[in-house]
């Protein structure tokens, strides 16, 4: 899907929600959209689902998290941690970081690309943004590192009212631009550039369409496309994989997944299922889809849904009822769900069965005049050495929660300076090393943890 297919979802969803406060403030519509194109709301869905990080009220992420299982109490919680650096990175805006070999990479507003060494913290390159607009920019995520290149996003026509989106690969050591490609809009979300072996699965010039590139030149490999359907990408083993969905009511009511030859591009479909469906993620070798089960108009509506579970190897399709989609990060058979309030709800990948519930206890503000719209934390990332989801709040706050039942193993806090509450935007969390990396605004930070041992 499309960011301005996107964009006319979330306009859709919000027209027919009517919030409970009567108060609503005009013009939240167009409020919201801004803000996605600003920034991606949940880094980690990649699917209008998106729509469902928006807290406002009543959460159109169908409440998920605010299930009644209870996590199993803790019997410590540790608050030891060793902070490694602190930086502030020049400039503001700050969209998406990823780690690398010894560094971390982010880009914003200001800048396309900016090399951070992971031991020290400082900032060792910088790319600069060319003519960048601090109010229009879009953000979401970046592609990766491989093989000495960073993969990016840039605007296509820097200063322009429209300046759509280049994916760009850079040399980390030189800093130079290996080449550019123009995606069909301003989507830079985890599904516009996946990397697979032996390429780049990227966006289009135009819309329902991909291109293998090579990843050194940049030269086209293969292309494929589809009608009538809109579809997610991602690698799973290092190939290439598209989930489709129906894009209207007028094109065939029925969901594929279809692997794509690393090689030559040719399709094959794995799996066929009924009805539209959004794409959670992958556990092992199998695609995890949702379905509307309860007679929805949208996705964000609440009610019963089926998670589905697609067999890459065999195609063999399993649907399980759920009380709620399960849209989340998925790790070691868990799909783990941030509903109201920082609520956390864990679902089994493989049955859909509820596993735990609990709080994350961050501190997430309130917007100013505009009790409706409040902060969100990050997605979670999860430590399977120490089997602990991590946490980060706008505030600094980071909390760890027991993977297996919900208990908080570990809270601990990093300075960050006080600023505005910008509701619907989400702070990043990565793994590296032993230990954290985070992004706060301007601050980049790493930590690492030291949680409670389970039975302590």
């Amino acid at each position: 899907m499309n960011g301005d297919q996107l964009d006319r979802v979330i306009r859709d969803v919000l027209h027919e929600w009517t919030p409970d406060d009567p108060g609503a403030p005009a013009g939240v519509v167009d409020r919201i959209v801004s803000r996605h194109r600003r920034r991606n709301l949940v880094r980690a869905a990649g699917t209008v689902l998106g729509v469902a990080g928006i807290t406002f009220g009543a959460v159109l992420a169908t409440g998920a998290g605010d299930g009644d299982g209870a996590p199993q109490p803790a019997s410590r919680v540790s608050k030891e941690s060793r902070l490694l650096w602190q930086t502030t990175l020049p400039g503001t805006s700050w969209d998406a970081c990823t780690t690398g070999t010894g560094a971390v990479y982010c880009r914003g507003v200001g800048y396309d690309g900016i090399g951070v060494d992971a031991r020290t913290g400082k900032v060792a390159w910088r790319q600069k943004a060319q003519e960048a607009d601090g109010d229009r920019s879009p953000a979401g995520s970046l592609p990766g590192v491989r093989d000495g290149v960073l993969y990016t996003y840039a605007d296509h026509k820097p200063g322009a009212s429209q300046a759509g989106t280049d994916l760009v690969a850079l040399d980390i050591d030189g800093q130079d631009v290996l080449w550019k490609h123009e995606l069909a809009d301003d989507s830079r979300n985890s599904s516009s550039a996946v990397l697979f072996d032996g390429g780049v699965l990227a966006n289009s010039p135009t819309f329902k369409s991909v291109v293998a590139l090579d990843d050194k030149s940049g030269e086209p490999l293969w292309t494929y496309s589809w009608k009538k359907a809109d579809c997610e990408r991602t690698a799973i083993g290092g190939v290439p994989y598209l989930m489709c969905s129906p894009d209207s009511d007028k094109a065939p009511q029925r969901s594929t997944v279809v692997r794509l030859d690393p090689e030559t591009g040719a399709p094959e479909t794995v799996a066929t299922v009924e009805g539209q469906t959004a794409y959670i993620g992958t556990d092992g070798d199998a695609v995890l889809l949702g379905g509307m089960a309860g007679g929805q108009k949208f996705f964000g509506d609440a009610g019963p849904a089926d998670l589905i579970r697609v067999d890459l190897g065999s195609g063999k399709v399993s649907q399980h009822r759920v009380d709620a989609l399960p849209m989340g990060p998925v790790a070691d058979g868990t799909v783990l769900v941030t509903g109201r309030n920082g609520k956390v709800t864990a679902y089994s990948a493989e049955s859909g069965r509820r596993l735990w519930a609990g709080e994350l206890g961050l501190e997430l503000r309130k917007q100013p005049g505009d009790p409706t719209m409040r902060e969100l934390p990050s997605a979670a990332v999860v430590d399977l050495d120490s089997r602990v989801a991590y946490y980060l709040a706008p505030s600094g706050q980071l909390v760890g929660l027991d993977l297996d039942s919900g208990a908080v193993r570990w809270r601990g806090a990093v300075d960050v300076p006080k600023s505005p509450v910008e509701a619907g935007i989400a702070p990043e969390l990565m793994l590296y090393d032993q230990g954290l990396v985070g992004q706060v605004g301007g601050e980049l930070f790493r930590i690492e943890p030291k949680p409670a041992r389970t039975g302590s």
